[in-house]
């Protein structure tokens, strides 16, 4: 409860004046006195939100075995399509490296395959809804460069008239590839990772939903308030709202 005091004042690109304003109390003037026990206010507010979770679920029916009976007799095809893919893969390898060989040791340049990482691991998995399970995996890469020598000749010309003739150079230029620096050997017996296929049920279990309660107060000194609301699942699903209030002020 402490007097407010305004000095006069002049509005900015105006006339106006405001009146000086002295010991003017917000407590006394306006009425908070008749209303409020003290200047001091303080509250109280609790908030409860609860979900109790229901023990019973919901089978529904979804055809999961159908899944199981197209894939499971193609996974022999596609293991036979992935070593066709492979080696066809190791014959562009090996003929990109042979290549590449030849003209490292024709121009005496060595390549560093110590810093290139060439091990490729995947842990094994399992996929949900369908009972997949895929063991781990682990497959040598091969390893890429960046550079190979390329052979450059520059042509011999002869200015006439003053009989300056400048002879024909061969450069050994670096060249943006991606050689192939090194296929490893057990390519050729990599195989797809092992998987199974466990036979589903036709039917998902869903939870059912539970019970879902919230609960709000709010207790001042001017006014309580108290709301309740309930989501139940019995038989039916049933809903529940409680509110209720209370006020020294009429208007509230």
């Amino acid at each position: 409860n402490i007097p407010l005091t305004i000095p006069e004042m002049t509005l900015p690109y105006t006339k106006v004046t405001t009146p000086p304003l002295r010991d003017f109390s917000l407590w006394e003037r306006t009425g908070l006195k008749h209303f409020l026990k003290t200047t001091k206010q303080s509250f109280d507010l609790n908030v409860n939100v609860q979900y109790k979770k229901n023990m019973n679920s919901h089978s529904i029916p979804l055809p999961l075995g159908a899944v199981y009976d197209a894939l499971s007799p193609n996974t022999d095809d596609l293991h036979r399509h992935f070593e066709k893919a492979r080696d066809k893969t190791l014959d562009f390898l090996t003929k990109s490296y042979k290549e590449a060989k030849i003209k490292f040791e024709k121009y005496k340049v060595e390549t560093s395959l110590d810093k290139l990482p060439r091990t490729l691991r995947v842990p094994g998995f399992y996929i949900p809804m369908t009972n997949i399970i895929v063991s781990p995996f682990t497959a040598e890469m091969p390893a890429f460069g960046y550079m190979v020598p390329k052979e450059m000749s520059t042509p011999g010309f002869t200015i006439p008239g003053i009989g300056f003739s400048l002879p024909s150079y061969t450069l050994v230029l670096p060249s943006l590839e991606f050689p192939v620096l090194h296929v490893p050997t057990s390519l050729q017996k990599l195989t797809l990772p092992d998987v199974k296929i466990l036979r589903p049920s036709d039917h998902i279990s869903i939870p059912a939903m539970g019970n879902f309660t919230y609960d709000f107060s709010f207790k001042s000194s001017v006014i309580t308030l108290n709301t309740n609301v309930g989501l139940y699942n019995h038989s039916d699903i049933v809903a529940h709202f409680r509110s209720s209030s209370f006020s020294i002020i009429d208007a509230l």
